[in-house]
């Protein structure tokens, strides 16, 4: 992951402003993640919204009720990595889906514990779908088959035949055929993963403590002018937000607009490893599943297992079953994160 901290120190002293740097160790970001998951009401399973909370923290102890927010830029004009994925497609496309699926099985079956190997086998992730189930699929962290071998029998029907791909899958139905695999992409940027993940957790955690944070981005107009701008202009090859970092030049340093991109996260991967394995032993054990009745202890085992030995990269989705239970501790027993 890119360090941010140089280009913030260069952007705060090409545009002379002061800043303030926020320096929080991963073992407490870790203890601070069950109170974040009541924070928000519903079991988010991403560490980012830690990173709000402490920002907006500082903010409020230096006596700054409203901050700005860089939400929504990724969303209007790319920059996500699966928005160069999908520009590219286009030029493999034309293989055979067998072939494709091949690659897919291939990359998945490399060491996953490798950030490389990780990310060829997030690149080549559901190749060889087609339409708008690989559209859909690029904003799935796991297959579908391997969450239903999660869940016991009871939950798997107690959800019947719904996908976890379905809600995606029925907005983009509608859509005219015109309408490219990017623009689609940004659709359910928009709908979703903007106003249901990062729109909510950014406004509930800055709000914890009293701090308003505004989405410039998210002015109706740039809005309504960011739709109508050109895909081209937006991702020109692997440059995501091209038409905004070409409108930006004239005020930063070229250096600071064309940076690599940094994502807003936490060490996850670490994490399930050392500092939040108490918590997994604890949340995700036997006894623990057993009495929730969500999902199967044995299959939960098995893909800690698989992750501590790179066969997958499960990070997110464990994080997600500690979510899951965080949650219905807090909200539907009443007991802390850390009981039994």
């Amino acid at each position: 992951m890119t360090d941010d901290l140089p280009y913030a120190r260069r952007a705060a002293k090409h545009l002379g402003v002061p800043l303030d740097v926020v320096t929080i160790d991963s073992g407490r970001m870790a203890d601070d993640l069950a109170g974040m998951v009541a924070q928000l009401d519903e079991p988010i399973a991403d560490p980012a919204p830690l990173n709000v909370l402490y920002i907006s923290r500082l903010a409020r102890e230096n006596g700054i009720k409203v901050l700005l927010s860089g939400a929504g830029g990724d969303d209007l004009f790319t920059g996500y990595r699966r928005h160069a994925v999908t520009h590219y497609e286009r030029h493999w496309r034309r293989l055979p889906a067998g072939l494709r699926s091949g690659v897919e099985r291939a990359t998945a079956a490399l060491d996953q514990r490798r950030p490389l190997f990780r990310r060829l086998a997030k690149l080549f992730q559901g190749a060889g779908l087609n339409g708008d189930e690989r559209v859909a699929g690029s904003f799935l962290w796991t297959q579908e088959s391997r969450l239903l071998g999660l869940y016991t029998p009871q939950f798997r029907e107690a959800l019947g035949r719904e996908a976890a791909s379905a809600p995606l899958l029925d907005f983009l139905r509608p859509l005219p055929s015109s309408v490219g695999p990017l623009e689609r992409q940004l659709t359910l940027e928009q709908r979703f993963f903007l106003a249901d993940h990062n729109l909510m957790y950014t406004d509930k955690m800055s709000m914890a403590v009293g701090v308003e944070a505004r989405v410039p981005f998210l002015d109706l107009e740039l809005v309504e002018h960011a739709a109508r701008v050109p895909i081209g202009l937006k991702q020109r090859g692997r440059i995501g937000k091209w038409v905004l970092k070409k409108a930006m030049e004239p005020y930063l340093p070229h250096d600071l607009i064309h940076r690599p991109k940094s994502g807003f996260g936490a060490p996850l991967r670490r994490w399930m490893r050392e500092e939040l394995r108490p918590l997994l032993g604890d949340l995700l054990s036997e006894n623990s599943l057993r009495r929730r009745g969500l999902f199967d202890p044995g299959a939960v085992q098995r893909l800690i297992a698989q992750n501590d030995g790179g066969q997958v990269d499960a990070a997110y989705t464990l994080l997600s079953l500690l979510s899951i239970e965080i949650w219905c501790r807090a909200y539907l027993d009443a007991v802390p994160a850390g009981g039994s």
